[in-house]
């Protein structure tokens, strides 16, 4: 967790990925977990389709992002807020 917060990475706003000692943020976590994945069953196959073309990631993770956000903050959740920014600590 201290390098994520160290390279500024928000984990209430993206999820973080740690591969070969590099950190993917975000869409590109997503993206690169779909490359990486087996396709042996039906939701890999799927997670492979929708998140192979790192464009259509950026897109659909920012979709998938508000939802979320949204489900969170309806909730009443409280943010990780890992960068320890002032005034955020609810969604």
């Amino acid at each position: 967790m201290d390098e994520i917060t160290a390279k500024g990475l928000d984990i209430d706003q993206g999820m973080v990925l740690r591969m070969d000692d590099r950190l993917y943020y975000g869409s590109d976590a997503i993206h690169a977990l779909a490359l990486i994945s087996s396709r042996s069953r039906i939701f890999n196959r799927i997670n492979y389709w929708i998140f192979r073309s790192r464009i259509f990631s950026v897109w659909f993770y920012s979709i998938l992002r508000f939802f979320r956000n949204q489900l969170l903050k309806l909730l009443g959740k409280t943010k990780i807020n890992n960068l320890e920014l002032p005034n955020n600590q609810k969604f």
